[in-house]
């Protein structure tokens, strides 16, 4: 399972992002991935019916809101994208709990499902990306 963060929730550009998101899922062979926008929450599921992404669909949108979020680590304080990015991959951390799980909005509980639950339980949790930390400026 992917997951793509970005603070930014205009609608404009979220769409463009999705459209990227699949192409990157596609690329690697993935068949769930989640992006979050903002309070907002897509899951995409591909079928591999169509090559090129062209059968990922997707399967739901829920809020997520912000008083679920844990706070961001300390070393990303002051940046509001990667504060985000932090508190977002916490808060997957902690699903992994099932009582984390209880108290997940229904819109929330219902997207997620047994299956994405599962896979978070079953995965490591971790950027896909270079995470500096500030000591090393």
């Amino acid at each position: 399972m992917l997951v793509e963060v970005n603070l930014d929730d205009n609608s404009f550009h979220s769409q463009d992002v999705v459209n990227q998101f699949r192409h990157f899922m596609a690329s690697i062979g993935c068949a769930v991935g989640l992006v979050v926008f903002g309070e907002r929450i897509i899951l995409l599921r591909d079928s591999f019916e169509k090559s090129n992404g062209e059968s990922i669909d997707m399967v739901g949108e829920a809020r997520l809101p912000d008083y679920l979020l844990p706070p961001a680590d300390e070393q990303w304080k002051g940046n509001p994208s990667l504060e985000f990015e932090s508190r977002v991959q916490r808060w997957l951390e902690k699903l992994k709990l099932s009582s984390s799980i209880k108290n997940l909005p229904n819109d929330l509980r219902e997207l997620f499902g047994e299956p994405i639950i599962n896979l978070l339980r079953l995965g490591e949790v971790m950027a896909a990306g270079p995470r500096w930390s500030k000591a090393a400026k």
